[in-house]
């Protein structure tokens, strides 16, 4: 075997490794991404619930 057959394996390693990095930092971000977006839902529900708490105090007179 030649050099030119490990430096092929070198190189589909790289790829493989670098393809391998790519993806774990997209998972990373897509599952910070969902806990920014629960938390954001979770925010928008206690300001309804403000809302809503005031609204109807207002009947109450």
């Amino acid at each position: 075997m030649d050099w030119t057959f490990w430096l092929g394996i070198v190189i589909i390693a790289a790829l493989w490794g670098v393809t391998q990095w790519a993806f774990s930092l997209r998972r990373h971000s897509e599952k910070t991404r969902d806990t920014d977006h629960e938390a954001a839902d979770a925010m928008i529900d206690v300001e309804r619930g403000k809302e809503q708490g005031r609204y109807w105090s207002d009947f109450g007179g």
